[in-house]
């Protein structure tokens, strides 16, 4: 071994580590773990299991893994069968569905008794286990369950089918959703045992804390941040407000803007703009009102990472934590036509170093109106490594009628298909229409309800009038726990064939992606052995090829303080 590699070596014996990170508390880290929200999941891949039609038409209902086809006679069904560890960060059905009572077994690890044996009723009602409020949430015409379940080695998800009359409607038929991401061998410690120990119990506490309090930021205070206030200025037609301009590293905690008394004109013409780095393009660009979700008749809110009316009253909020490696420049650019008042702003950011697997936080908003044969509305392509983590979508048609609900989303992570969902209201965790059919009496917000506000999910604005031309559907949905990771690319659309023509479709979709990483000779987003190779090749080269991969401090010399920057990158196996 060489003198170079003996050194690295040691250095990554001393200090590097290699092995998938251990779950502690399977699920409930991942919402409680602020700063992972923006961290790759190395090796995970997330998927759905759903009712969607296998044929391709719209009988999203009683579809399974096993029996093939639409089943209509009361029969046993496989939902889904995974063979590799894993959790479930989330079950919907929608309200009258699960008041149904269909059953619900849980086989864990190649078990042929059910550990989880109950019904969909049960676990909505909150008479299942732990299983209670807020975790179990009843919005909209829907009901999800975000307690997680975990499973060491594999899971088989099975229920019993309702008979279906041959025509018409019933209310047994089968919707469901169960989205879960699997993991390499050995990251989840213990499946799901019905009891938690008292550090799940702890981790638990926290994350009801969190969905019992949103708004609050998610981490919580830090007394090492740094506050950039920016006061009340009003921003003429074609200019920018600079509200930060930060040389790295470091991460951004809090973003806030009020603007007091704001038309829809004014809210769309203001567009939040941030820029990492040395890149040529902002990795967000979008105007105010669909980044906050502001405006439009839309309902005050809030939600986790995101919101419109912050407990202290500074506005519109942003908690996703905004990784950058070496600068970030945050600006309020105007336009408009005409001046555009702005009652205060702040950035907090944390300085310090970034761990290789941090993403940058990208956004991107795109509207379209539909064209006649037009089948999708595409809402993301992007190539790289990352994952995705939720999603605003606007809708809005010259109809009395609410059929542009019924497309389904669709995502494709490294060229295959992941997510099949069943509709759009179900996507986001509605149902029915957001219960203006089928209306269930029972619901927190009443019969169709206008808005109901959910700490992931939520509408902000529905509504229409028999008679008249006008439908509108304003909706989000985070991915925090069941963020959808993909290796090379990831594409997100949603049909939207069943709207009119000249239907408004827009959607802004939030995704984290891996800048490129320094020394990555082989360009797959790690510091590893490979890369450590092309390295020691280039150990003291003054070559351009290799001052382009290695020379990381820019002094015109691969040498020891590149070896240092490379150690605190290297992620291993050695």
């Amino acid at each position: 071994m060489s003198w170079l590699k003996r050194t690295v070596a040691a250095a990554l014996l001393a200090g590097g580590s290699a092995t998938p990170a251990v779950m502690a508390a399977p699920g409930y880290e991942d919402y409680t773990s602020w700063a992972d929200w923006a961290r790759l999941r190395v090796g995970a891949r997330a998927g759905l299991a759903s009712s969607y039609d296998r044929s391709g038409a719209n009988h999203d209902y009683s579809w399974y893994e096993w029996p093939e086809g639409l089943q209509k006679t009361e029969t046993p069904a496989i939902i889904r069968t995974i063979n590799s560890p894993g959790v479930v960060y989330r079950f919907w059905m929608p309200h009258v569905t699960a008041d149904c009572g269909f059953m619900v077994r849980m086989f864990f690890d190649g078990e042929q008794t059910p550990r989880i044996d109950t019904t969909s009723d049960a676990v909505y009602d909150g008479a299942f286990s732990y299983f209670t409020s807020p975790l179990v949430t009843t919005c909209a015409g829907g009901q999800v369950c975000y307690e997680p379940i975990p499973f060491a080695h594999s899971l088989r998800i099975e229920t019993v089918n309702h008979e279906l009359p041959d025509s018409g409607w019933s209310a047994h038929r089968h919707y469901y959703q169960y989205s879960y991401v699997t993991f390499a061998e050995g990251t989840v410690p213990q499946s799901y045992t019905g009891t938690l120990s008292a550090e799940q119990q702890q981790a638990r506490a926290r994350m009801v804390e969190l969905f019992d309090n949103p708004g609050e930021h998610p981490a919580g205070d830090s007394p090492t941040a740094v506050l950039l206030s920016t006061p009340g200025t009003v921003i003429a037609p074609g200019d920018a407000l600079t509200l930060a301009e930060v040389t790295g590293p470091g991460t951004i905690r809090r973003l806030t803007v009020r603007m007091d008394g704001a038309t829809d004109e004014q809210l769309g013409a203001l567009h939040l703009v941030v820029t990492y780095d040395d890149e040529p393009a902002a990795a967000i660009d979008v105007a105010v009102s669909d980044f906050f979700g502001a405006g439009h008749q839309r309902a005050p809110y809030r939600s986790l990472p995101l919101g419109t009316d912050s407990p202290d009253g500074e506005g519109f909020y942003c908690y996703w934590p905004m990784p950058y490696r070496h600068s970030v420049s945050v600006a309020l650019a105007n336009t408009g036509a005409a001046a555009i008042p702005v009652d205060a702003a702040a950035v907090e950011y944390e300085p310090g170093p970034l761990a290789t697997e941090s993403c940058y936080l990208r956004v991107h908003a795109f509207s379209d109106v539909r064209e006649p044969g037009q089948v999708y509305h595409p809402m993301l392509s992007a190539a790289g490594r990352g994952h995705y983590v939720g999603s605003l979508l606007y809708l809005e048609q010259a109809s009395d009628q609410f059929n542009m609900l019924e497309g389904d989303e669709v995502v494709c992570a490294d060229g295959m298909e992941v997510i099949s969902g069943t509709g759009t209201e179900d996507a986001y965790n509605g149902g029915y229409y957001y219960n203006w059919v089928a209306v269930q009496g029972d619901e927190p917000e009443g019969p169709r309800p206008q808005a109901a506000i959910r700490p992931l999910h939520g509408i902000l604005y529905v509504h229409r009038e028999t008679g008249v031309a006008l439908a509108r559907a304003d909706q989000y949905r985070w991915c925090i726990g069941e963020r959808y990771p993909f290796s090379e690319s990831i594409e997100i659309r949603i049909e939207n064939k069943y709207s009119v023509v000249g239907a408004k479709w827009t959607s802004v979709v939030f995704w984290y992606q891996q800048p490129p990483v320094p020394a990555d000779a082989d360009g797959d987003g790690d510091l590893d052995l490979a890369d450590f190779a092309a390295f020691q090749g280039c150990f003291g080269a003054t070559t351009a090829d290799c001052l382009e991969l290695f020379d990381l401090d820019s002094s015109e010399a691969v040498d020891l303080a590149d070896l240092a920057a490379f150690h605190d990158g290297f992620t291993g196996p050695w």
